[in-house]
C-alpha cells in the first residue's frame, strides 16, 4: 500500500498527546524498590528490609494469567502474572529473579520484563506475584 505524498499515518506528537489521557487510568499509588547489594548488616537494624525505594507514583494493575503452579522439587508453587503500568518518568529497572519490586495495592510484584513499543505514552511492566514464598527478598 502506498501512502499519499507529504502525509503521515501517525502525526508528530501523537504519543505525547495521549500521555495525559492514560495517566488518568493509573489510579493505584505505589512504589518501586531495588534489592540492595551485599549481605544484611549485623546487627540488623530495626525495620531493615534489604531494599531501597527508587520511585514513587501511580500505577495500573491488571492480572494476566491465573494459571501456573507446579511441583519442582516436590514443593508446590503458585505464581500469577500481572501487567503493571507506570508513567514514563520511572527509572531504568532491573528485571528477572532479583528484579525490582513494585509495591502497590497492598501486594509485592517482581518485575520480570519491561515491555517496549515504538510509540510510548506509558511503560508496561510484566510482573509476577509469588504466592508460595510471599515475595522473599
Amino acid at each position: 500500500m502506498v501512502g499519499l505524498p507529504n502525509t503521515k499515518v501517525i502525526p508528530d506528537g501523537w504519543a505525547g498527546h495521549h500521555q495525559t489521557t492514560v495517566a488518568e487510568t493509573r489510579t493505584a499509588p505505589g512504589t518501586i524498590h531495588r534489592i540492595t547489594a551485599g549481605p544484611a548488616p549485623f546487627p540488623k537494624p530495626e525495620g531493615w528490609t534489604g531494599t531501597g525505594q527508587v520511585y514513587s507514583g501511580m500505577f495500573r494493575v491488571q492480572e494476566l494469567n491465573r494459571e501456573g503452579g507446579g511441583t519442582p522439587g516436590e514443593q508446590p508453587t503458585r505464581e500469577r502474572q500481572y501487567l503493571i503500568v507506570a508513567g514514563l518518568d520511572i527509572p531504568a529497572l532491573q528485571t528477572g529473579e532479583r528484579g525490582d519490586i513494585v509495591r502497590v495495592a497492598g501486594r509485592e510484584f517482581r518485575v520480570q520484563q519491561v515491555l517496549f513499543g515504538s510509540l510510548l505514552w506509558e511503560i508496561d511492566l510484566l510482573c509476577t506475584d509469588n504466592l508460595t514464598q510471599q515475595n522473599p527478598v
